[in-house]
């Protein structure tokens, strides 16, 4: 951190602490205006429209979604999106990537990860940054009828904030140290809203940043920057067309973490212990641009469009880890690899309402698009430049920049879905959906090393459906199941003995719970349980590749938010999950637990507003405690590493007075050393030390 850094963040509090305070009454009213002052904006979103692509209360939805809003966010200091992910029900992270998690015991691929309803992040590596986030939406269970192809775990909506009519204008600034390490860093962000004419019909907003990074491990570094702009223009009462820009930056080291000998924890060396070169980096940029329009023909029919490219490419150049030698040393490989990524999506749907005896929200729609994937291998070198685990000695470039391969898919894919939400009465409802889809795609590659090089073409459909049953027993308390499926393609090209493309890998899910929302919605409960199961995982046989692998989770969920004051709310959760690789070739890995599928996981969040003026100002505090039980880093016996138990405990607290906010966040408040993500027993990802996270904010 440097003086000019430092000294504007001082100046900055110091502007704020000079404000002049707010307008307290000193009459007999003046404890109402103090309370009315510490009211808490609630972290609960009674309107979710992931589920079912419309609007609905959560008591008439017969699926689970877990919501992060905006206060949430800002309570934590999630700076990016991974700094929540231990405060979603049935999340575990399992590694460093955008997507490297996992729902109810089961992984994700970068498609269960959506922004806006549609596909493509401009990262692919990097989480993603939460200064354009104004909520996450995540459901739980299979999602491809309303949305396409993905893993069957759940998918995790990003919903980013649009322009606003009303004048909004706000600076934040955080500086982050690590205490034992004396490492951190500075990230600042700005977000400006309003009408652009007078008539208010066109508004903007932006949105921008940038964070820089000093690690808690030896050599590791992190800079980002991020441009978010936005255009709103509502051209009628009933028709909004909104464009949107994404631009991130992001310039890492390379680190591929930690390892271990003899797959036992207990070998494992210091946490800011370096295994790769000093200078290896792994670097992410990509854009983005956005289109929605929405149309509202009549009171009963509205009508919806949205698109969304991205171009993205990524970098790593590094020592990356390859394996632990049998002499007690971490093999490494020169790895020099350049990806490319487009994406070209779209998603319209109309959504007729019958008013009758069964009203009906009738929703008909398709969508799909174009993704292009480029891997070139410029460097690809597996011979050596072992390093030891408590001693490693950084050698320089010594392997040769030996090329690899160059590969290359163009795929499309088109779905057309229909999705019918029927209410009986005042208490059952109904829903049905089906969707169909038809992808294709080509291949192509060379190998350098041979010359040898190669092409394919194939093609591939699946049928999806899903429902559900809502029985609301009265205004507070609904009872519901569900089922749905799932579908995910198998790689271009993936054949069987008869040369055949392989069909898609099928995901579904038996749901069934209860949903309570009582104290005029200041206690809302949900309760489910579950049941998943993934089929037509590929597996070679040593001859040719099947559809044999099966892995199945079920267990229980609960999430609960309870807001007993206005000025204190609790928010909590907790999954059990029994998960295993059920059907496999592999004798090492069947009946195993998949990798990061933990037991058991719960957390506890709550915040507390003083209902007293301090100084002038508002006073508030939170507390929060997350816990996983015993995790594996692979379903392979042989591989794989038991990581241990972990409880966490973050503490903040707040201060705002008049126009500025200001904060103390620290995570890991016992400094606990645990492991959030691995591979096998040579790639393993420590969590971060006790870190204190200073921040302040005006709002103009």
């Amino acid at each position: 951190m440097s003086i000019r850094t430092t000294t504007a963040l001082a100046a900055l509090i110091t502007v704020g602490a000079c404000t002049p305070p707010a307008l307290a009454q000193q009459d007999d009213d003046s404890l109402e205006e103090i309370i009315v002052v510490g009211k808490q904006q609630s972290y609960f979103e009674k309107a979710r429209k992931t589920a079912m692509k419309m609007e609905a209360d959560d008591l008439e939805t017969p699926f689970s979604l877990s919501v992060l809003n905006a206060t949430m966010l800002e309570d934590l200091k999630a700076n990016t999106l991974e700094d929540a992910y231990g405060y979603i029900s049935g999340f575990s992270r399992s590694g460093t990537n955008a997507n490297s998690f996992t729902i109810r015991g089961l992984s994700a691929d970068l498609q269960n990860i959506q922004v806006d309803g549609l596909p493509g992040l401009v990262s692919r590596f990097g989480s993603p940054v939460t200064a354009n986030i104004e909520r996450v939406e995540v459901l739980k269970g299979p999602a491809s009828v309303l949305y396409g192809w993905m893993d069957p775990g759940g998918m995790l909506n990003i919903v980013t904030k649009k322009p606003q009519a009303e004048t909004y204008r706000s600076v934040d600034v955080t500086y982050q140290h690590f205490i034992d390490q004396n490492e951190g860093g500075l990230e600042g962000s700005i977000d400006l809203t309003g009408p652009l004419n007078d008539d208010g019909t066109i508004m903007y907003r932006l949105v921008a940043g940038g964070e820089t990074e000093d690690s808690f491990r030896n050599y590791v570094e992190e800079d980002t920057l991020y441009f978010y702009p936005s255009l709103a223009f509502q051209l009628s009462d009933k028709t909004r067309l909104d464009l949107q820009f994404e631009y991130t930056k992001e310039d890492r080291s390379g680190d591929d973490g930690l390892f271990v000998l003899n797959q036992d924890l207990s070998t494992i060396a210091p946490i800011e212990t370096y295994y790769q070169e000093p200078g290896d980096s792994d670097n992410d940029k990509g854009y983005a641009f956005s289109l929605s329009l929405e149309h509202q023909a009549s009171d009963n029919l509205t009508a919806s469009f949205r698109w969304r490219s991205v171009f993205h490419e990524d970098e790593r150049d590094l020592y990356e880890s390859n394996a632990v030698r049998p002499d007690n040393t971490l093999r490494r490989r020169n790895r020099n690899q350049y990806n490319n990524r487009k994406y070209h999506f779209f998603d319209a749907n109309v959504n007729y309402h019958i008013d009758g005896a069964i009203e009906q929200n009738i929703l008909a729609g398709v969508n799909g698009g174009y993704e292009y994937r480029q891997y070139d291998r410029l460097a690809f070198d597996t011979r050596g430049a072992n390093v030891d685990i408590y001693d490693p000695v950084y050698t320089g470039q010594i392997l040769e920049d030996d090329p690899g391969n160059f590969r290359k898919w163009n795929l499309y894919n088109v779905g057309a879905y229909l999705f019918d939400r029927f209410t009986i009465n005042e208490h059952l409802t109904l829903v049905a959906g089906v969707r169909f889809d038809y992808q294709e795609g080509d291949y192509e590659y060379y190998y350098l090393d041979n010359d040898d090089t190669g092409e394919d073409e194939t093609n591939t459909s699946s049928t999806n459906f899903n429902g559900g049953i809502v029985y609301r027993v009265n205004d507070r308390l609904s009872l519901y199941a569900s089922y749905a499926q799932s579908f995910n393609p198998q790689t271009v090209a993936t054949y069987d003995q008869h040369g055949d493309q392989l069909d898609p890998e099928q995901g579904e899910q038996f749901e069934a719970g209860v949903k309570l929302a009582a104290l005029d919605g200041r206690l809302n409960l949900n309760a489910a349980w579950f049941d998943i199961s993934k089929e037509n995982v590929v597996e070679n046989n040593g001859d040719y590749n099947e559809l044999v692998g099966k892995i199945t989770s079920n267990g229980i969920e609960v999430n609960l938010q309870y807001q007993a004051t206005d000025t204190l709310q609790f928010q909590g959760g907790y999954t059990y999950v029994d998960a295993e690789v059920a059907e496999t070739f592999n004798e090492d890995a069947l009946n195993n637990v998949p990798a990061f599928a933990p037991a058991h996981s719960a957390f506890l969040w709550m915040r507390y507003n003083y209902p007293r003026e301090v100084l002038g100002g508002l006073l508030g505090a939170s507390l929060g405690v997350r816990y996983e039980s015993d995790r594996f880093t692979d379903e392979e016996s042989r591989k794989r590493v038991l990581l241990p138990e972990y409880t966490v405990v973050d503490a903040a607290l707040y201060y705002e007075r008049n126009r500025m906010k200001y904060a103390v966040n620290i995570a890991n408040l016992t400094n606990k050393v645990y492991y959030t993500g691995g591979s096998n027993d040579y790639k393993i990802y420590p969590a971060e030390p006790l870190k204190i996270s200073l921040s302040a904010r005006i709002d103009f």
